[in-house]
């Protein structure tokens, strides 16, 4: 009986253990909003770079 408390507590403890992991991991590889407030800057001179070349290129 003891072995099965013993067996019980150590599977619900790696179970606790692993969803706590994944919940602090899962935003691990998002960057901060800083970061992608710039990439969002960048995309639109990029895009606007390229609509004055079409324009210029006669496309």
């Amino acid at each position: 009986m003891l072995k099965a408390i013993i067996i019980i507590v150590l599977v619900v403890g790696a179970i606790v253990g692993g969803l706590l992991t994944l919940r602090n991991s899962g935003r691990a590889g998002v960057p901060s909003e800083d970061v992608l407030k710039r990439a969002t800057k960048h995309a639109r001179e990029l895009d606007a770079e390229d609509k004055d070349e079409e324009g210029r290129s006669g496309k």
